[in-house]
């Protein structure tokens, strides 16, 4: 007998093959996709009954029914109704926030938020911690193999836990490294190092929304099943009381059926670089530790729904990292659509201020770079006459050794001390720079005048931060905003 079965509660293609690994042996077959919420199960009801299928379902935590043909066709009518009814009104919501409360905001006051070395490292930490929720529904089947393997061999303690723990970090950084380094790789020119972030921002969007249950962007997860065949089959052969639990620990950042990890990878690879991706990777491999290598204890006090609830404020964090991550690609490809640029274009004529200095018919613009960033970082210029850009490198490091304006294809490896840089304006608008990692930002505000209201300045100017922590000569920079 071959039925169908919707299944809710799914995170993420992890779940899915749960769910077909734990039935494979008792059905003919099954094919259970994460993306539709549906189970296809072909099944001998002499050696298996639908309503215990359903049971070993429920007992996993997804809840299971089966699929009416007449009543999915009277739902879907239901839903198209729905969705016309939820869109108008949105577009109602929007109309009237945007002329009772956005037509009066002072957008100048507004500033996007920094993310800095440290508190990117503690975002990564958290999501990795909410993310060990899951952890246990998806790989604790395996700390289970490998401690019921060494109680019947005599060997207990929690040493075998603590090489699980550190082979699954290590493996997780190697891989997170790896990303980085494709993105770097990838990323030949600062335009596709720019769309390269774009797309991984834009990716990581899709799996937060996919994680708060919106079904159409369950799609965008990637499932490579014969890596986790692989991983599970070596894992299967592995033995010995440390060897076992190491190389399963080792094997376990192949298991990217996890959506959330999937999200991370991403973000490694947004980067751009070796050494990012890999810290990052490594900060939320060790977040994960904590509640999975105690979950003999919270499985028994936390139930599957609550778990759904933690993983929601995990999309919380993945959302903010991706629209982080989407605003620095859009920073590195000159884009008018990045925060700073949007922001700058919406702030009114008043309070005039005066341009830059115009000297023998050049423009002078003088400005320092040191770890934390440039200051100043705002300029005014006066459209079609000449600029000087004089910078001064007071520390050189892995971070601010790059200076990128992609909307003039200016890209100049600084060196310390003096730094001159010429070009002319010939488009009236905010032009954005930034370090080669779109972390460090800047502006000029071109204008046919050569001046500029004080809130264009204040909308136009990105919050200092994002300092670097790499040190002169580094290869690399922590920061994240």
């Amino acid at each position: 007998m071959k039925k169908s079965f919707s299944i809710k509660g799914m995170h993420c293609n992890s779940c899915a093959m749960l769910i077909e690994n734990e039935l494979k042996e008792k059905v003919k077959s099954i094919k259970v996709s994460y993306a539709n919420e549906k189970a296809e199960i072909e099944f001998d009801e002499d050696k298996i009954s639908e309503e215990e299928i359903k049971k070993i379902i429920k007992k996993l935590g997804y809840s299971i029914e089966e699929i009416n043909i007449a009543k999915k066709e009277k739902n879907s009518k239901r839903d198209k109704t729905g969705w016309i009814i939820a869109s108008l009104s949105l577009i109602l919501l929007l109309a009237v926030l945007y002329f009772l409360v956005i037509k009066n905001l002072d957008f100048s006051q507004i500033k996007i938020p920094e993310l800095g070395e440290k508190t990117s490292l503690i975002l990564l930490f958290l999501a990795g911690i909410l993310t060990g929720f899951h952890c246990v529904s998806m790989c604790g089947g395996f700390v289970v193999s490998y401690t019921a393997k060494n109680a019947v061999n005599g060997y207990k303690g929690f040493k075998q836990h603590l090489i699980y723990g550190g082979s699954k970090v290590i493996s997780y950084t190697i891989i997170g490294g790896i990303f980085g380094l494709i993105g770097g790789a990838v990323a030949f020119s600062v335009g596709l190092r720019g769309w390269i972030a774009i797309l991984a921002g834009i990716f990581m969007v899709f799996y937060a929304l996919s994680m708060f249950g919106l079904k159409f962007f369950r799609k965008f997860q990637i499932h490579p099943k014969f890596l986790t065949k692989v991983s599970t089959n070596i894992s299967s052969k592995a033995k010995g009381p440390y060897k076992a639990p190491f190389t399963i620990g080792l094997l376990n950042g192949l298991f990217i059926a996890c959506g959330p990890l999937q999200a991370m990878y991403l973000y490694a690879m947004g980067t751009g670089n070796f050494l990012i991706g890999a810290m990052s990777l490594a900060t939320f491999g060790l977040g994960t530790l904590p509640i999975m290598l105690g979950f003999g204890s919270l499985t028994t006090v936390i139930s599957h729904k609550t778990t759904a609830k933690i993983l929601k404020i995990s999309a919380i964090i993945v959302l903010i990292l991706g629209l982080i991550m989407l605003n620095r690609g859009l920073t590195l490809t000159g884009s008018e659509l990045s925060f700073d640029s949007i922001k700058a274009n919406l702030v009114g004529d008043s309070n005039i201020k005066n341009s830059a200095l115009i000297q023998d018919g050049i423009q002078k613009v003088n400005m320092n770079v040191d770890a934390s960033g440039y200051s100043p970082n705002s300029f005014v210029l006066k459209n079609r006459i000449p600029v000087e850009w004089n910078i001064n490198v007071k520390q050189l490091t892995g971070c601010n050794q790059e200076l990128v304006m992609n909307a003039y294809g200016i890209n100049v490896n600084l060196k310390q001390g003096l730094n001159i840089v010429k070009f002319t304006p010939n488009k009236v608008g905010t032009i954005q720079f930034s370090c080669g990692m779109g972390m460090l930002r800047g502006s000029f505000i071109v204008t046919e005048t050569g001046t500029a209201t004080t809130g264009q300045v204040s909308a136009a100017t990105p919050k200092a931060g994002a300092s670097c922590s790499m040190g002169a000569g580094g290869g690399g920079c922590g920061c994240g905003g």
